[in-house]
Parts: structure tokens; C-alpha cells; sequence
């Protein structure tokens, strides 16, 4: 028992020493764009350089899910189709004119995640004070400012967003869940704080050093998300039952 017991926490020692090193091409292009921020005067200041920066750590991201091999190919797929439509709500947000394509493509990428996290267990306590908080911030933060179609807009995004983290927090409640399921569910909170942070920042009043913590909380929502498919060797991605 002894034997098995030190093997196993070799074992796992050795997959969180993957983990990171897997996530080193995220944390180096994310590393990178700080740098552009902070040396302007090194990197080209263009419009479609800050989308090619910008875009790097959830491509990052896309090419760690397609390399790493899983129970559920399904399961990976939605979640690299969402970090993809999440680049083309990265890459719209930089024009202003693009603003709603941009929470559009969120929007779908949220979506993505919400079938890929699937609809078991039910976790309705969770739903309603989800539901209960996305309502509340929507009544403060976006009603204000929103205005003809941006009220429908901004609605179903809430109503997206809010979605996605009742059912990545659902998988929380599952027996034993694996500690990746922790970092989807806190990556989905991010997620939230992020949007929300933004709509302050860019029509409420400004915040100070908004861009490093909008930015720091989306991308480590985005990494706590797709981290989730390590989770796999231990639940079926279709059933959520321990296998």
C-alpha cells in the first residue's frame, strides 16, 4: 500500500509538471503582449499588431487542446471551437465599430462551452443564484448603457454567460470531482468579472489599470477552461460518470 501510495504521488506530480509545461507557450505569449503594452516603442502599434498579439495566448491554448490526447475528442473539439470564436471576439473588440460582432462571437463561444460541459447534474441551487447575480449585474452595468438593439444584445449574452458558469460550477458538485473541474468553474467566474469590468471601464468610468486586470482575468478564464479536459481520464465526457 505503501508502494502504491508514493507511485500515485509521483504520478501526479509528474501530470502538474506536464500541465505547466504545456501551458508555457500560453504564459510566454501572454508574457509577450504585456511587453508590447509596456515597450511601444519595440512593437509595431497597429490596429491589426494588436490583433495578432492579442490572439496568440487563446491560439496557444487552441493547439495545447489539439496535441493533448483524450477519452473525449468531442469534448476538446467544442472547447477549441470556442477559444476560436473567442479570437474573433478578441480581434473584433479592438475596433470599435466591431463592438457588437464582438459580443456576438462570445456570445456563440459561451454557447460552445455550455454543450461541451453538457446538462448533468442539474445543479438547480447553482442556477438560481447564478441566474439571481447575472440579473443583478445586467440591471446595474449594461441596462444603463445599452440602447435599441444593444438591449437584446447585452440580455442574451447575460443570459449566455450566466449559463456557461452554472454548468461549469454543476460539474463541481459531481463525486470526487477532479481539481480541473474547480479551474473550469473559477475560469467561467473570471469570464464574468472580466465582461462585467469591461463595461465599467469603457462606459461607466474608467479603472485604474483596467487593461492588466481585464485582460489577466479573461486569459486565465480561457486557461481554466480548457485545462477542464484533463478532467476526462477521470469522468466520460457524455454521461459524467466516473470511469
Amino acid at each position: 500500500a505503501g508502494v502504491l501510495s508514493v507511485k500515485s504521488s509521483h504520478l501526479k506530480r509528474m501530470a502538474k509538471g506536464n500541465v505547466i509545461l504545456q501551458l508555457t507557450p500560453f504564459l510566454l505569449s501572454v508574457a509577450l503582449y504585456a511587453l508590447s503594452d509596456l515597450l511601444p516603442g519595440v512593437f509595431p502599434q497597429t490596429q491589426l499588431a494588436h490583433v495578432v498579439l492579442k490572439c496568440i495566448p487563446v491560439t496557444c491554448l487552441v493547439i495545447m487542446l489539439a496535441l493533448h490526447r483524450t477519452r473525449s475528442t468531442s469534448y476538446s473539439l467544442l472547447l477549441q471551437l470556442g477559444l476560436v470564436l473567442s479570437g474573433v471576439g478578441d480581434g473584433c473588440l479592438v475596433y470599435k465599430e466591431l463592438f457588437l460582432p464582438g459580443v456576438a462571437a462570445f456570445g456563440l463561444a459561451h454557447l460552445v462551452y455550455v454543450l461541451a460541459f453538457g446538462s448533468s447534474p442539474p445543479a438547480w441551487r447553482i442556477a438560481g443564484a447564478t441566474g439571481l447575480f447575472a440579473l443583478t449585474c445586467f440591471h446595474f452595468i449594461a441596462l444603463p448603457i445599452a440602447e435599441g438593439p444593444f438591449v437584446i444584445a447585452f440580455l442574451l449574452y447575460t443570459i449566455v454567460i450566466a449559463s456557461m458558469f452554472w454548468r461549469a460550477a454543476a460539474l463541481c458538485t459531481l463525486p470526487n470531482p477532479h481539481w480541473t473541474n474547480w479551474t473550469a468553474a473559477l475560469g467561467a467566474a473570471f469570464f464574468i468579472c472580466s465582461d462585467n469590468l469591461l463595461l465599467v471601464n469603457k462606459f461607466h468610468f474608467p479603472l485604474p489599470a483596467a487593461q492588466v486586470i481585464i485582460l489577466g482575468l479573461y486569459w486565465s478564464a480561457q486557461a481554466g477552461i480548457a485545462l477542464s479536459v484533463l478532467s476526462l481520464g477521470r469522468y466520460d465526457a457524455n454521461t459524467r460518470k466516473a470511469v
